[in-house]
Order: C-alpha cells, then structure tokens, then sequence
C-alpha cells in the first residue's frame, strides 16, 4: 500500500464535540497536522512523506467534498500518475465538475467547470483525469522545463507524441505556444527528470545538436552510452544526480564507490576516444541556476545565447 494511503485520517464530528475538541488539543500539542479544515494526520507519519504523497493525501481529505462526476484533474491527477514535478507540490487540491457553471474555490481545493477525458480509473471513489490529457493542461500552465518533464514522463510510459498533439489542438491555443516547444524538445530517451530538466534548460540557451542517449562502440564490444552528445563540438554531455550512487534500483546491489570507480574508468575510455575532445558534468544547481549552466557550456566552447 502507498504511505498516502496508509495514514489514518482524523475527522471532526459535529455530532462529538468532545472529539474534536481531543483533535484540536492534539494540533495544539504539535502531535496533529491540519491537512484541511477539521481533517488532521500524525505529524510523525506526514513529515516522512514526500511532497507528491502529501498532495495525495489533502486529495483523501477533500474527497467527501466533491460532488457526483466529480474528476480529479490538473495536478491532482498529476501526482496520481506519478508524473514528477521541478517545483513544490501544491497544497490546493484541484478537480474537474461538469455539472459546475463556474469554478468555485474553497480552502484547498478549487472544482473547475467543465469536462476532461478521465483515465478509467478512481482514487477514494473519484474519477482522474487520463494521462495524456493531465500531461497538456500541466504543461501548457508551467515552465518549459516543467512541461518537458512532464511529457518526458507521458513518452516514457506508452503515450504517442501524435495523441498528445491531438489533445493540445482540441484544448484550444492558451499556452500553445509553450507545448509547440516542448513538444520539439521532448524526447523518450530522455531517462530520468534531470535529463529531461538538463534539454530544456540546454534548448533555452540555444546548445545545438544535443544528441541523448548516444553510443559509443569500442572493438571488444564494450557500450558506453552519455547522457548527451554534441558531435560538433566533440563534447560528451553527462547530467550527475545524486540518485546515481543512492538509488537502490540504479546501484542494483552495488557499493556507491564501485559505481564511482566504473564511472571513472568509463570517462577515462570516453576520453581515449578520437573524437571526444572533453566530458562535461552538470548538475542540479546548473540547471536551477541556468547562468551557472550557461558559464559552464562557454567555458567548454559550446554556443549558447
């Protein structure tokens, strides 16, 4: 079972004052957390969440608010595909109601009007939003970082850029302009969020044929393949996340300084080869910070605006 849906949810009852007025004593203590009002949790068990299954569990909160046809949409429906975010989850739970005529905003939680293709399938009850529509109406309200993130995402797990075009014609033009972008950038072989992170920050400068994902091939068969590859500028383009040496499904088994000293003897072949001039690693703070990026392309001869 998920941590979102595995801690317990404490209501308050109009009809027991007495034990709301316990869960209120508790908040007061710093034992509770208010997730909405007259809904609180363990701080102990809130604190060891991570911001995608905090926003999953206010979504359990205001799930007795929503009306009949109620669809979890937007990043709600975000955080339950998984689709990863650059920026602080939300505390405003967000969902579709058709039989709305305008949005009506309450603490936490906004229900818009209108109508989504959902993905045949609920959370607490509730209808979400299908993926391939999630993914186009987050990206074109972001970032263009955030928006390749997101279609990265939606590329990886089976959906066509050509159904993601089709729902970004029929959703209208605001924000068109953001997913043509994207969509250019976007790629599949991008394998994890700080690749997708590192092309878009790369395309914003201007860094030219960014090859991901290339292979080298050496004689006895050995395969290395880069994060990136500028073949003009003999550069190898290589993105350092942490999750590389932490990661136990990335380590598979392995002591971090073994992976280390594999990474060092593969940039020592990637280096013995003709046609790569240098190996350049980026990481984080690079792309949170894009003029550290920016610096570090110039000093290695890479054009960028």
């Amino acid at each position: 079972m998920h941590p979102a849906n595995a801690i317990p949810l404490f209501r308050t009852n109009g009809l027991d004052r007495a034990a709301a007025r316990h869960l209120q004593r508790r908040r007061a203590a710093d034992e509770l957390v208010r997730v909405r009002h007259g809904v609180y949790v363990d701080r102990a068990g809130w604190e060891e969440l991570d911001g995608r299954s905090q926003h999953l569990v206010r979504m359990r909160a205001v799930a007795p608010l929503l009306r009949p046809g109620a669809v979890f949409a937007f990043e709600s429906a975000a955080a339950l595909h998984g689709v990863p975010r650059i920026d602080r989850w939300t505390d405003r739970v967000r969902a579709i109601v058709p039989s709305l005529e305008h949005d009506v905003h309450r603490v936490g939680l906004t229900m818009h009007a209108g109508s989504t293709a959902t993905s045949g399938y609920r959370y607490w009850g509730i209808d979400y939003a299908s993926l391939v529509w999630t993914t186009v109406e987050t990206a074109r309200r972001g970032s263009l970082s955030a928006a390749v993130v997101a279609i990265d995402h939606a590329l990886r797990n089976g959906v066509s850029l050509g159904e993601l075009e089709r729902v970004a014609a029929e959703v209208g033009p605001w924000g068109s302009v953001r997913l043509e972008h994207a969509f250019e950038i976007a790629d599949a072989r991008h394998e994890s969020v700080g690749e997708s992170f590192f092309a878009a920050r790369a395309a914003e400068l201007g860094c030219p044929d960014l090859e991901p994902q290339h292979e080298f091939v050496y004689p006895d068969g050995t395969v290395d393949r880069v994060d990136f590859w500028l073949p003009r500028q003999g550069l190898v383009l290589e993105f350092d996340g942490r999750q590389k040496y932490e990661d136990p499904v990335m380590l598979a088994g392995r002591d971090a300084r073994d992976v280390l000293w594999a990474e060092k003897r593969r940039e020592d072949r990637l280096r013995s080869r003709s046609e790569v001039r240098g190996v350049v690693r980026a990481d984080w703070s690079h792309l949170v910070e894009p003029e550290r990026l920016r610096a570090l392309f110039r000093t290695h001869g890479v054009p960028c605006r």
